[in-house]
């Protein structure tokens, strides 16, 4: 597993950290990379990776509050596969094409963060003209 500096990533507070970790590794597909624990060898904070900068840190508390206004979004390659693999009653949003060349779904965790999955309908070559197209236009 490579490590490095992360530019980014969101620190995510749950109730039951052991949980938390099966379920993002189970519905998901994050594999933790380091467990921080405490001198009663409890688990306080674990970071989980999917892919390359795709990185999250699960922190144990019960002192937190969960709205519906922050999203987490990450992108899988995988998003009609991963869809049939998710139980229902975490589907927030059905997978769903979207107007800005997108497949996507929301979900979300035990601690009822969402997350939206989305998948990418052109490839890389094609985004970059895409992308110049409409900065010209805007």
């Amino acid at each position: 597993m490579d490590f490095y500096q992360m530019p980014m990533f969101n620190k995510i507070l749950v109730k039951d950290i052991e949980h938390s970790e099966k379920w993002y590794e189970k519905t998901l597909g994050f594999k933790s990379v380091f467990k921080f624990r405490n001198d009663k060898n409890e688990v306080l904070m674990n970071h989980l990776r999917l892919e390359k900068y795709q990185d999250i840190m699960l922190i144990s508390s019960d002192e937190f509050e969960v709205g519906n206004s922050v999203y987490i979004n990450v992108l899988i390659n995988d998003i009609e596969e991963k869809s049939k693999s998710i139980s229902p009653k975490f589907i927030v949003h059905e997978l769903e094409e979207q107007p800005w060349n997108a497949k996507e779904m929301t979900v979300k965790d035990p601690d009822g963060h969402l997350i939206t999955l989305t998948q990418s309908n052109i490839n890389d070559a094609d985004f970059e003209k895409l992308m110049k197209l409409t900065s010209k236009k805007y």
